[in-house]
């Protein structure tokens, strides 16, 4: 497996463990990127962190992907099988910028989505809050507003277009039914795609460490140590 080494890699899934999904994410990006720091990685605009994680998973395991979406239609799951590559989209949709909204009145310019944003979020918060966060300025008929007391109906027209200033932050992948034949687009998450494999990965070359550990009594980073090849080859010795 290119990349980092197999102890790293344990290292990192056992940081994320017990985490909520963004500061997992969070995690995981900063493996991606070690030589930048947390608190920069947090203020990074969603797709920049995703673009990120997408070329970290394929050093990791490849550019291939699979996964499961079940129709709206029938209920019938649909097995998908589509590339890095393909998610990655073009430079243009991978610019992140702000973006300047003129609406009744109010011309407000938001700035894109970052990770620090959604760790400020309550559970309780909506999704007007996450955008009211988001609203760098805001004028009516030139004179300032507070984003808090903007009118529900403009936030959230204003959230809408909040997606306009970062395209990247919100994958979707182009889904037909082959029972029913509808076709809808289903929603991807890069992170906890990535994580969902790391953990099934580590769980596996956790078990792999228990059965030469007591077959040999090699120490765990003896065994981690090992090219994956011969970690199998000794793992096939143990089982013959």
């Amino acid at each position: 497996m290119p990349g980092p080494g197999a102890a790293q890699l344990l290292e990192v899934w056992g940081n994320g463990l017990g985490q909520d999904p963004v500061r997992r994410a969070l995690v995981l990006l900063s493996a991606a990127v070690p030589d930048t720091e947390p608190d920069v990685l947090a203020d990074w605009p969603l797709g920049r962190r995703d673009s990120e994680l997408l070329a970290f998973r394929a050093s990791l395991f490849g550019p291939g992907l699979e996964a499961i979406a079940q129709c709206p239609g029938c209920g019938m799951e649909v097995e998908l099988a589509f590339t890095v590559g393909e998610l990655a989209g073009t430079p243009q949709d991978r610019h992140a910028a702000p973006l300047t909204v003129h609406l009744d009145g109010y011309e407000a310019t938001l700035r894109p989505v970052t990770s620090r944003d959604l760790l400020a979020m309550d559970p309780g918060n909506t999704e007007a809050a996450l955008t009211a966060r988001c609203i760098t300025t805001v004028t009516e008929a030139g004179a300032p507003v507070e984003p808090g007391t903007l009118p529900p109906d403009v936030l959230a027209t204003l959230g809408e277009e909040l997606g306009r200033a970062d395209p990247a932050a919100a994958t979707e992948l182009n889904v037909q039914c082959p029972g029913c034949g509808h076709g809808w687009l289903a929603p991807f998450h890069i992170a906890s795609y990535l994580w969902n494999e790391l953990h099934h990965w580590a769980r596996r070359l956790l078990i792999d460490v228990h059965t030469l550990a007591r077959a040999y009594g090699w120490s765990e980073q003896d065994i981690l140590a090992l090219p994956p090849l011969r970690r199998q080859a000794y793992l096939e010795l143990v089982g013959s």
